[in-house]
């Protein structure tokens, strides 16, 4: 085995570890599609691209990677469509300007100054060492900071994000193009490409603690409005039990004058207010929360109601996407049922759970009266507040494409139906 031979042998390990690293970077951006075959082949790839060889005037190898790179991101990852090309626009000109600059710099600049044999093993060498340690470096920033990218960004931030890095991008690829004869000329466009996609990735830990400051904030109103609730229940029970020998005494009265169906109905009105209005629907209290609020504004408007909610083993759906995900349906279908002139035919059913095999599946179904109209795949509603159409059944859209899920709407001239399932839940 002569030199070469073994210098390739021994750089193809450091190569491989760095397409490892790469290949969980990209899994914190979105999630791979299931199946074996779908890993292997986005580590082969990721192997691949973050150890392209880039030279000035590379016009192919540029292109061709980066149209490789989209094809990986669209075809062997699910997310919407700004998600993957989010991770695109973060992480490829980080590949170029750091492959650019270490090969520049390590090989033919110095080959092109006539540095001994020996120098020039020992750079070969260092090439791959020092795009590992890059790796290593922007991959202990993501595992400590941006873990939770692929659950907590929605849509229009994946977007902004995108455009953000977009200048980037446009900027290395087109310095790659037309570079000019002295490369080294191209290392400050390369390194302020380099440090603004790094800055971008600071930028999203940003982004990261404001969703969860928002999080927490929504959290805590709706905790202050289950424990005002459950105050609120507690001081009319109070009051009721400081009532009660005056009712005992109306009662008896009763009974003695033989107005026993007076009684009766007297005290079937003792015992509807006597009801607790917070019931346990499920054990967790936020989400409990608004499930008692809607089913005590159903209770208003003389719709009746059949909760089935198992929500024991939820895990990985954060509590303000739950709550979204209840609370818009919920009010659309009060609405709807309300709509109704009699008050026996407003019916509303609401069915949650968690299967073994993880996945939440939620359903609701309610009667209705108006008929559903839809424009360009869209329902429209029949609110008197045009800016207010659509909007609850987009924001359960963007829940269940948050956690790529699936939705399903159907309706009947008397009834409509949501069903939704996130699988992994």
């Amino acid at each position: 085995m002569d030199f070469l031979t073994m210098l390739s042998y021994l750089t193809t390990i450091p190569n491989l570890v760095q397409g490892y690293l790469f290949f969980r970077i990209l899994c914190h951006f979105a999630r791979i599609r299931a199946g074996k075959i779908w890993t292997a082949v986005v580590f082969l790839a990721c192997a691949n691209i973050c150890n392209m060889v880039i030279f000035p005037n590379d016009l192919i190898n540029v292109t061709g990677v980066l149209a490789g790179f989209l094809a990986l991101m669209l075809i062997a990852f699910h997310g919407s469509v700004w998600q993957k090309l989010a991770a695109v626009a973060v992480l490829y000109p980080l590949i170029i300007s750091q492959n650019f600059l270490v090969m520049d710099m390590l090989g033919a600049w110095g080959t092109s100054l006539g540095w001994p044999a020996a120098v020039d093993a020992a750079c070969t060498i260092m090439d791959p060492l020092l795009h590992l340690l890059i790796w290593f470096c922007i991959y202990q920033v993501f595992k400590k900071h941006l873990t939770q990218l692929e659950k907590l960004f929605d849509a229009k931030t994946w977007g902004m994000l995108c455009i953000i890095c977009l200048a980037s991008l446009v900027s290395i690829t087109s310095s790659i193009y037309f570079s000019p004869e002295e490369s080294y000329k191209m290392w400050p466009a390369a390194l302020a490409c380099f440090a603004t996609n790094l800055g971008c990735i600071a930028l999203t830990e940003y982004f990261l603690a404001s969703i969860h400051q928002n999080m927490e904030r929504k959290n805590l109103m709706l905790q202050k409005n289950y424990y005002e609730e459950l105050e609120q229940n507690q001081a009319e029970i109070r009051k009721f039990r400081h009532d009660m020998n005056n009712h005992l005494s109306v009662i008896w009265s009763l009974f003695q004058s033989g107005n026993q169906d007076e009684a009766r109905q007297y005290m079937k009105e003792i015992a509807s207010q006597t009801a607790m209005r917070t019931r346990v629907f499920c054990k967790n209290g936020i989400i409990n929360a608004v499930l008692n609020a809607k089913y005590n504004l159903a209770q208003e408007k003389e719709i009746d109601c059949f909760f089935h909610i198992d929500l024991e083993k939820l895990i990985g759906i954060d509590a303000v996407s739950l709550c979204c995900l209840f609370s818009n349906t919920l009010d659309n279908s009060i609405e709807a049922c309300a709509k109704i002139p009699e008050p026996a035919q407003r019916h509303m059913s609401v069915k949650a759970r968690v299967a073994e095999n993880g996945y939440f599946t939620y359903e609701i179904t309610n009667t209705k009266q108006n008929a559903v109209t839809e424009h360009k795949g869209k329902l429209i509603s029949d609110k008197e507040d045009a800016a207010s159409h659509g909007l609850g059944l987009s924001n359960v859209r963007e829940v269940v494409e948050k956690y790529n899920g699936t939705i399903d709407i159907s309706y009947t001239e008397n009834q409509f139906t949501v069903t939704v399932l996130i699988g992994d839940a």
